[in-house]
């Protein structure tokens, strides 16, 4: 039974280590997202500006 408990655990180990990649890679997308808006907002204002 111990050596379950071992696998469980290791797979347990792997999965939180998975979902924290993941995580990762939402929090970069996002921050590109965010750095993709303000240059959009900036050529508008731009835009509006020069009208």
């Amino acid at each position: 039974m111990n050596d379950r408990q071992g696998f469980v655990t290791i797979l347990a180990l792997l999965f939180l280590i998975l979902l924290s990649g993941i995580l990762l890679l939402q929090l970069a997308g996002y921050q590109h997202q965010i750095e993709s808006y303000d240059i959009l907002i900036q050529h508008y204002e731009q835009s509006l500006r020069s009208k």
